[in-house]
């Protein structure tokens, strides 16, 4: 069954409120279990590898130790020995092969000499003639020792090995057995022992047992090398890798290089096993997450669907349906609103009919006013052409001015009309006040290389603002006007500013404020406001007016519209 609606669980992301509840409580439980499990995934995995890091280091440089304390308790005998021999009391051997009781009498002291350096872990301690002749214990067939390649190179100081001895008989012969070697020639002799050779030979079993220990441990794979000679390997079989973990070494005794190779898997092992349990347990909370979330919001959804139907049968006119409340909580206040929500539809159902009636008989009265401005207009024109044939030509210029503002003001076809046709019935207005004041006052227009047949404006937008000029700022209309047009970007502005006695800057901001926020407020005020929302209603709200005035220095208010390609 839960399988089934995990299945069905993209559909209703798109189609109901559940699939998104529950994708919604997922996401607030996915987050922090995510988070939680990077966090303590990377934090442990960090401070494990570091210390495995760090206890591979560590035993890598205990194992370079337990080797230089081997090799350098080899040179310290091979030191001795070369010692004794520098010793004035014996300079020299009198006889290689002892014939006389003087020759083997000092052979002898030199073997217990040699022997007295003996172990429980050294394997021998010989001294070899360029002759082939040798002092030490008779065990050992030295011709086999030469054999070995490295007792035939060709360095100075000494030289270490890792081997298996074949010269060993009897007893002494243990097959698999190795041992570390030194080699060294001595200088500074003359007679049997000139150019000889120091050799000792000290058992590796505990060395190599310390590196099996530690190859068993950790996984890694060792190799000990003499300037590319490989003196010893791990056992099994192993191809580097790039992504190896290398550690490396170099004793401080010889030029032997110690190197750790660990396989990527088995250094970052525990931080794998890390990973794989966050997974699981952030898997396995996401599931019971998603259960708990499904299953709780069933009761709460269902409640949901109910209200959602008795909205469906409101909106099919079935509006005696109730939603039945059993709680207090916000569903069962928002059923509450919606059955008193149902009343007052009930209520204003029969308010919007009535309205409606009132707004057809309005449309019909606002048809019938529409007729009378054709009817002046017309009366005015036959007005026009009789004080034409009177001969009276300043009333009829007058009734000329006066039509043309009254068509394009009375006009109602169209709301926008382009700043040409606007600025055309400033002119015929401005006209007008010229027969009304005289000549005390002049205007200009000053439209720059604005194509104005692009720019819309709407209708009776500036003849308030020139009007209020008249009214408010002159005195006998006398003053300039000045009209300006002029490209602000991606906008037009336009101003229309004057000489007059001007105002106050708070008067000035009060001017686009809603006039319905104060008792009392002028007619001038009224106009601008109305001309800005009527540009804001148009265009957006980021065009319309703003005034600037002054006490004694005039008002300029500008006017910010868009250009045609933005208007259309």
């Amino acid at each position: 069954m839960l399988f089934r609606h995990l299945g069905l669980l993209p559909i209703r992301l798109r189609r109901s409120l559940q699939g998104k509840l529950v994708l919604l409580i997922l996401l607030v439980a996915i987050i922090p279990l995510l988070s939680l499990g990077y966090v303590l995934y990377t934090k442990s995995s960090q401070t494990i590898n570091e210390q495995f890091g760090r206890y591979g280091e560590n035993t890598v440089s205990q194992l370079q130790v337990q080797i230089d304390s081997t090799l350098a308790q080899m040179k310290y005998t091979v030191g001795d020995i070369l010692s004794y021999l520098l010793d004035p009391n014996f300079t020299v051997l009198h006889e290689e092969i002892p014939t006389t009781y003087l020759g083997f009498k000092e052979e002898q002291q030199l073997e217990q000499y040699l022997k007295a350096h003996k172990t429980l872990d050294t394997k021998g301690i010989f001294i070899l003639t360029k002759s082939g002749y040798y002092y030490g214990e008779r065990i050992a067939n030295t011709d086999l020792v030469e054999e070995s390649p490295w007792f035939g190179e060709e360095r100075t100081g000494y030289r270490f090995s890792i081997y298996e001895p074949k010269q060993y008989s009897g007893t002494s012969n243990v097959p698999g057995e190795k041992v570390i070697g030194l080699l060294f020639q001595i200088h500074n002799q003359v007679g049997a022992l000139e150019d000889a050779k120091v050799l000792i030979e000290v058992k590796a079993e505990k060395l190599l047992d310390m590196f099996h220990e530690y190859e068993q441990d950790t996984g890694a794979f060792l190799t000990i090398s003499d300037q590319g000679r490989i003196l010893y390997q791990t056992a099994k079989a192993y191809t580097k890798r790039d992504d190896d973990v290398v550690w490396t070494k170099q004793s401080e005794e010889t030029d032997w290089k110690i190197e750790v190779r660990t396989p990527y898997h088995q250094f970052y092992q525990s931080s794998l096993l890390i990973r794989t349990f966050t997974f699981t347990a952030v898997s396995l909370s996401i599931l019971l997450a998603f259960v708990l979330a499904y299953f709780s919001s069933l009761r709460f959804l269902s409640r949901i669907k109910k209200m959602k139907d008795s909205i469906r049968d409101v909106s099919l006119g079935r509006l005696d349906t109730r939603i039945v409340v059993d709680s207090e909580d916000e569903i069962g206040r928002l059923g509450r609103s919606f059955n008193h929500m149902v009343v007052q539809l009930q209520d204003l159902f029969g308010e919007v009919k009535r309205v409606e009636r009132q707004k057809k008989e309005a449309e019909l009265r606002a048809l019938h006013h529409q007729i009378n401005p054709h009817l002046l207009i017309n009366t005015l024109a036959s007005i026009q052409w009789k004080a034409r044939i009177a001969g009276n030509a300043e009333v009829q210029q007058m009734i000329l001015h006066l039509t043309k503002v009254l068509d394009g003001n009375l006009n109602y076809t169209r709301e926008l009309v382009t700043l040409k046709e606007e600025l055309d019935v400033i002119h015929h207005y401005m006209n007008l006040q010229e027969y009304r004041f005289g000549h005390v006052f002049s205007y200009r227009i000053d439209t720059g290389e604005i194509p104005l047949d692009q720019v819309r404006i709407p209708r009776m937008t500036l003849q308030p603002l020139v009007e209020n000029i008249f009214f408010h700022a002159f005195e006998d209309g006398a003053g300039t006007i000045e009209i300006k047009v002029r490209e602000q970007g991606k906008a037009i502005r336009l101003s229309v500013c004057d000489d007059g006695k001007g105002m106050e800057p708070e008067a000035a901001r009060q001017l686009l404020s809603d006039p319905g926020d104060a008792v009392g407020r002028k007619k001038r005020s009224i106009g601008i406001y109305n001309v800005d929302q009527r540009i804001k209603l148009h265009f957006g709200d980021k065009y319309g007016l703003d005034v600037e005035s002054e006490p004694g220095k005039g008002t300029c208010i500008g006017i910010k519209l868009p250009k045609e390609e933005e208007t259309g």
